[in-house]
């Protein structure tokens, strides 16, 4: 067993050590955390999504990414090149999905505030 076989083993197995590890520490934590707030006699609510909200906000930013997608597809046909036209649109249109989530929302605070009545 010579140390070119043994760095892949390494590498394999401090990959899953690694996520184990942080797995066990989100739910862990999360545990401790909702633990307290039973303590305390407060309400366990922020820990639950928003159902309709969150999923407004992933379709548009999903949508702006399918067309950030498209519109790097026609810069690289007009000659840019292929990893700074797709990085670029798909960074630039998902901020802009994003953004347009949050102006929305902010504006319809009622549709924000009845989802979480719902939940």
């Amino acid at each position: 067993m010579g140390p070119e076989l043994l760095i892949p083993i390494f590498a394999v197995v401090g990959f899953f050590a690694t996520n184990i590890l942080l797995i066990y520490m989100f739910f862990s934590s999360r545990h401790k955390e909702r633990m307290a707030l039973l303590e305390r006699d407060k309400d366990a609510s922020i820990f639950h999504a928003n159902g309709i909200a969150d999923a407004l906000k992933f379709g548009m930013v999903a949508i702006m990414i399918g067309v950030g997608i498209l519109l790097g597809y026609l810069l690289v046909q007009m000659g840019m090149p292929e990893e700074i036209a797709y990085f670029s649109m798909i960074l630039i249109l998902g901020g802009l999905g994003l953004l347009a989530y949050y102006f929305y929302a902010s504006r319809n605070q009622k549709f924000i505030k009845s989802d979480e009545e719902m939940v």
